[in-house]
């Protein structure tokens, strides 16, 4: 995305368009975000896709805590799967949000409580900063039982 003048000030992630073509609402990261999340930042995959529970949906699924990382799926060879978290396997809807239950609820993660969106923020840059073959504890809510992970960074 450019301005009037012709510099770059963001780059397209996403548009909604009735032609599927270029014109339309385009949606953009910044580009201080980008150069921070693409240079300055440690990146870190951890091979699961997983939606942040909270207020309303930590109750009904009886979390021991006011949230957490309901995991919905792992993918094979990631360290998330080296670890031993375990994805979802049944499709719900729950107060209105498509989830994928039975699988793994973080808890904690390299020594930080998931307590609200913040604290993904935080576990995401420490886990950025671990090395190959690091140790890595993660707590998980499994079948009602709290279960600590335990592995080495891949």
């Amino acid at each position: 995305m450019f301005d009037m003048q012709g510099r770059v000030i963001g780059i397209v992630s996403h548009i909604i368009s009735k032609s599927g073509g270029f014109e339309g609402l385009g949606f953009v990261v910044t580009t201080k975000m980008a150069r921070r999340m693409l240079l300055e930042a440690p990146s870190f995959w951890t091979g699961m896709s997983a939606l942040l529970l909270t207020d309303k949906l930590a109750r009904v699924l009886n979390l021991p805590q006011p949230s957490g990382l309901l995991v919905q799926r792992v993918a094979d060879g990631s360290a998330a799967a080296v670890i031993g978290i375990r994805g979802g396997t049944t499709r719900a809807t729950i107060a209105g949000t498509e989830l994928i239950l039975g699988g793994d609820i973080i808890l904690e993660s390299v020594g930080i409580p998931m307590v609200d969106d913040a604290s993904r923020q935080r576990i995401r840059d420490a886990l950025g900063h671990l090395k190959g073959g690091d140790p890595i504890k993660v707590k998980v809510l499994r079948e009602g039982q709290v279960v600590e992970l335990s592995g080495r960074m891949p």
